[in-house]
């Protein structure tokens, strides 16, 4: 049974080694390289450069306005300018969007807002106070919403103003 499977395997590896099956199909190729043309249009040539190194004109710190912007932030002078604001209140240290309206007290038409603070302690706020870091003024308060006016600088010398209300959250932590 031995002698039986070594000679088929003899049998089988001697096909693969005939070499003279192949002799049409090298003719095949050999004729059809000598016939093939190029039609491929040829590459334009590579463009030529030759790079040069920035240096600009004037050294310029990227933290001031340039002379002419500030000349012309001063001649502009037709932009607003808030009136006098009132000096630095507490409430003006943190961002606006991390003090939360928890509620009213008072009666109609005099409300006092309680706002709470990043710190966890909660200020009792009136008309005309101010709030958050854009120096926010309390114009109104009712019973849902505490509403502002911000003063925007937009680093040219002028002024934006934003309103802004608050709506009450008294949601409690743990009670969700």
């Amino acid at each position: 049974m031995k002698r039986v499977s070594l000679l088929m395997m003899a049998l089988v590896l001697s096909g693969c080694g005939d070499d003279n099956g192949h002799d049409d199909l090298e003719r095949f190729i050999s004729k059809t390289y000598a016939s093939a043309e190029v039609t491929a249009t040829p590459l334009p040539p590579k463009p030529s450069f030759s790079p040069l190194a920035f240096a600009p004109p004037v050294k310029t710190d990227p933290f001031v306005l340039p002379m002419a912007m500030e000349e012309e932030a001063l001649a502009k002078g037709d932009c607003w300018q808030p009136e006098r604001l009132p000096k630095n209140d507490p409430l003006e240290r943190f961002e606006l969007s991390s003090l939360t309206f928890k509620g009213v007290i008072g009666a109609p038409g005099s409300y006092w807002a309680l706002v709470s603070s990043p710190d966890n302690s909660i200020h009792r706020v009136g008309i005309g106070r101010m709030l958050g870091s854009n120096r926010g003024r309390v114009d109104s308060i009712s019973q849902q919403t505490l509403s502002l006016t911000e003063h925007l600088p937009d680093g040219l010398g002028c002024w934006q103003v934003r309103n802004v209300r608050l709506v009450l959250n008294n949601k409690h932590k743990g009670t969700e």
